[in-house]
């Protein structure tokens, strides 16, 4: 492979020249979706939080809401995601050192090298609506309906938390924008 190749056909090429990996790889991640979904499934019928799959939303609270999430994230995370991980490094690794030949090494080397000296710039998101949610959480846990069941609030109550959350996050982040704002239109006028 040459080195002057796009990052996309060098690797469309070596995609093509290795596809039994390749193939073997898009089978483990059809695997794991199929498994996350057998997990989600499982973990519905067998869960204490909801009822084996029986409550309604009007039962579940905040608390056991994200109790429920938190357990099947936990699942979903030792029973596919880490599996599916140690698989795929076991076929990378097994590529690398038996199947791969020296050039293609050589050739993949030197891209790694390449990509190094090269700066990439992602956008990335400011993490705003997770400090709006764990904002909205606070006032829901410091009002005391942190386990009271959805079904036996007013859904005003949950609107006038999350803006509430709003207000105080605004407040918080919004008094120092303003003095730092002000300090330094008043350094950039002198």
């Amino acid at each position: 492979m040459s080195e002057e190749l796009s990052e996309e056909s060098f690797w469309k090429g070596m995609a093509k020249k290795h596809w039994p990996g390749v193939l073997i790889i898009v089978a483990a991640f059809v695997g794991l979706v199929i498994g996350v979904f057998c997990i989600l499934l499982t973990y519905i019928t067998n869960s204490e939080i909801g009822g084996h799959g029986l409550w309604t939303l009007a039962e579940f609270s905040v608390g056991t809401g994200i109790l429920w999430c938190l357990l099947l994230i936990l699942w979903e995370f030792l029973l596919a995601i880490l599996p599916f991980i140690g698989f795929c490094c076991l076929v990378v690794a097994l590529y690398w050192y038996v199947i791969l030949s020296d050039e293609d090494k050589e050739a993949i080397k030197a891209r790694e090298r390449k990509d190094k000296k090269k700066k990439h710039h992602q956008k990335e998101g400011s993490g705003i609506s997770f400090l709006f949610t764990l904002a909205f959480l606070i006032v829901v846990f410091v009002d005391g309906y942190w386990l009271i069941p959805f079904g036996s609030v007013p859904y005003f109550y949950w609107i006038q938390a999350f803006l509430t959350g709003f207000i105080w996050i605004c407040i918080i982040a919004g008094v120092p924008m303003v003095i730092f704002l002000i300090y330094w239109l008043f350094k950039k006028s002198k």
